[in-house]
């Protein structure tokens, strides 16, 4: 009777082992991998090309105006950017705020082909520019997570070198030049794409318009006849850029 007992319990544990053995293992599921993030700090490189558009006149202290056709002249540009972008957990929007600073060189010059009231023939008129910055605030959607696609906006800046040239005449002996350089300030608009390859880097592609308005500029005051006449330069500016950029974010 204990015999039988045994070899029962025997044959049960051997059933037992079996069926668990034939049972499916659970294991703990892998934590999902964090979406990317774009919120962070970053300073970059960008460079492009860039449209300057010209009009506006020239006036003589009343006495004789002439205008400046439009013209649009392009320079390769280039320099660097740096900001700050947040995007709340589980949100696609993204926004951040950037500053940027640019080398360029655009000159525009018009000469005089016929005489005026006090105008010569020969007589230059230039525009030019050799640098610009702006300040911005960018609102981007992450649209397939590194992928981030947005507008900017804000205030920019730009110098502006006007110059006059005037030709030799009976009353203006050796001729005249004079020139004013400053800084005038626009508003400056845009749309970008910026893909990140990695966590810390990222290549994007921006591209802005700015409107500067009209600007009034010191001509000099060329004695003429005896009489110091005072010209006054009325350019408007607005300009095209389109930029590429690489951004190292940390």
């Amino acid at each position: 009777m204990r015999k039988l007992l045994f070899a029962t319990v025997a044959v049960l544990a051997a059933i037992s082992t079996a069926s668990a053995a034939d049972l499916p293992v659970y294991t703990k599921a892998p934590p999902p991998a964090p979406l990317f993030s774009w919120t962070g700090f970053y300073v970059g490189l960008n460079v492009g090309g860039k449209w300057a558009r010209t009009d506006g006149h020239v006036d003589a202290d009343g006495i004789d105006t002439i205008g400046l056709d439009r013209t649009t002249d392009s320079t390769v540009i280039g320099g660097g950017q740096i900001g700050y972008n947040w995007q709340a957990p589980g949100s696609p929007w993204v926004f951040g705020i950037e500053a940027d600073a640019d080398a360029q060189h655009w000159t525009t010059t018009r000469t005089l082909g016929g005489a005026t009231v006090f105008f010569l023939p020969g007589d230059t008129f230039t525009v030019e520019s050799h640098w610009q910055a702006s300040v911005r605030g960018r609102i981007g959607y992450a649209a397939w997570d590194r992928t981030l696609i947005y507008v900017t906006g804000g205030v920019a800046f730009t110098q502006m070198k006007v110059g006059t040239a005037l030709v030799s005449s009976a009353g203006l002996l050796g001729g005249f030049a004079a020139t004013d350089d400053t800084t005038v300030v626009g508003g400056t608009v845009g749309v970008g794409f910026e893909y990140a390859f990695t966590n810390n880097i990222s290549l994007g592609i921006e591209g802005r318009w700015t409107g500067y308005g009209t600007q009034d500029f010191d001509g000099g005051s060329p004695v003429v006849g005896g009489v110091a006449t005072p010209l006054t330069h009325h350019v408007n500016l607005d300009t095209a850029d389109v930029l590429g950029k690489l951004n190292f974010r940390f």
